[in-house]
């Protein structure tokens, strides 16, 4: 009796089959019909071979897999990019709509999306610098008269779906990102950079007044413009910090001078009988040392203005009782140390 010399436990590397029925390893020929003149098939089982469809069998049907798991990110094209600059506001990613304002650095918001921002002190941290509306500068838009509806357009064309909105108002050069737009600050008109360099006398006639080149600010400008816009937002920032500074320090100089006086008044009234006599506590008389006495005491008071903090203890109201209302933010006894956040409980007899 013949048998079917196929794929077995002991050769699993070999698989036998008939008509696409399998051959057992103790089938015989004549169980599976196979009669003089027959096909079998003998297909091999060859070692090797990824699941990429390499060579080696280095990576698994898992490794394959894997390649597809994750999603790479979709390419962002450029036009699409620029475009979105120039007709969304970069805080609500809104469709710009009036009013529309634009920070130092030269990006476009909607002004209602940055006040609500500043009311709710939410703005994300990219946006720090905003900090009050006199960082803002509301912009003076021209429409885009050639802007076709959105609702007109086809689902596939890009530019008709998303026209920008607003223009140049000498050029008509839409602000859809293929050209490029500065503001006047003190102003706030948007025009084109052709409009600023080949007519500049209409750009007066359209601002009103003369203007100057250092008053432009490019609007969406290239990274080293925006880097260049930041440093100067930072000068001009630091220079009114000293500016304030300076003030605040004049108007305590001009304290101090009086308190000085005032001082010096109340000093001389006791000795005002031998104070003629004497000289003393009179800046007035002829004698160098008084005068050098009265300006280190005017000095003296100067320091001790500046020094001065502002003290709870001294702002009672008017009806309240000035012990009691001490007593809430000072201690009874000097050898405790007590808050008014945290008394202590012996105080209270709870010890």
């Amino acid at each position: 009796m013949l048998r079917c010399q196929g794929a077995s436990t002991s050769a699993p590397d070999v698989s036998v089959t008939y008509r696409g029925r399998p051959c057992g390893a103790q089938s015989s020929l004549s169980d599976l019909g196979v009669v003089s003149g027959s096909t079998l098939d003998i297909a091999l089982r060859l070692r090797g071979g990824g699941g990429d469809g390499g060579a080696t069998g280095a990576e698994s049907r898992i490794s394959y897999l894997e390649m597809y798991a994750s999603k790479k990110p979709d390419k962002v094209n450029p036009e699409e990019a620029k475009l979105a600059q120039w007709t969304t506001c970069r805080l609500s990613g809104d469709r710009l709509s009036r009013p529309v304002c634009t920070d130092e650095l030269g990006f476009l918001y909607n002004k209602s999306a940055v006040v609500a921002g500043l009311v709710a002190k939410s703005l994300p941290p990219k946006l720090a610098h905003i900090t009050s509306l006199k960082h803002l500068t509301e912009l003076r838009l021209e429409d885009n008269k050639e802007a076709r509806s959105k609702n007109g357009a086809t689902a596939g064309d890009f530019q008709l779906a998303n026209s920008a909105d607003f223009a140049c108002p000498l050029t008509g050069l839409p602000m859809n990102g293929r050209y490029r737009f500065s503001v006047l600050r003190s102003t706030g008109h948007v025009l084109s950079e052709k409009a600023l360099k080949e007519i500049p006398s209409a750009v007066e006639e359209v601002v009103g007044t003369k203007w100057a080149p250092e008053d432009l600010m490019p609007l969406n400008g290239t990274p080293a413009e925006v880097q260049e816009l930041r440093e100067r937002m930072m000068q001009l920032r630091a220079a009114g910090k000293v500016k304030k500074d300076k003030k605040k320090g004049a108007k305590i100089s001009a304290a101090a001078v009086e308190a000085a006086i005032a001082s010096a008044a109340a000093d001389a009234l006791p000795n005002s009988s031998n104070g003629a006599a004497n000289g003393a506590h009179n800046p007035n008389n002829g004698t160098a040392s008084d005068k050098k006495r009265a300006a280190a005491d005017m000095q003296l008071v100067d320091e001790k203005a500046q020094a001065k903090k502002f003290k709870a203890t001294e702002l009672a109201p008017s009806k309240a009782n000035k012990a009691v209302w001490s007593s809430i933010f000072l201690s009874s006894r000097p050898e405790e140390k007590e808050t008014y956040g945290c008394r202590a409980l012996s105080s209270r007899g709870w010890a």
